[in-house]
């Protein structure tokens, strides 16, 4: 399962640019139930720094991400809690 979740992480480097691996990081990270919700609060499990790491990421770019998809409407950043306030509207970013 370790191998698959790695093979995977390549795969999205390689072939997805930061917006799109945050983005698809966060919709990863919210429960089943909330796929297709409104005004959902997901609460980091880590450190951003690690965070951007995970995604090959410096912490600049990804602050820089997550400000963009603020300033787009699509998140709101208070601290570790991200607020989505349409996960439709996040997951059109995603492609």
């Amino acid at each position: 399962m370790r191998l698959h979740q790695l093979m995977n992480d390549v795969e999205s480097y390689s072939l997805h640019s930061g917006k799109q691996r945050i983005i698809g990081y966060l919709l990863r990270e919210l429960p089943e139930s909330e796929q297709n919700g409104s005004n959902v609060t997901l609460t980091l499990l880590a450190n951003k720094g690690a965070i951007a790491s995970r995604l090959n990421l410096t912490q600049e770019h990804f602050s820089r991400i997550l400000h963009e998809l603020s300033d787009l409407g699509l998140i709101v950043v208070e601290g570790k809690k991200i607020h989505i306030p349409s996960v439709i509207n996040l997951r059109k970013h995603e492609s």
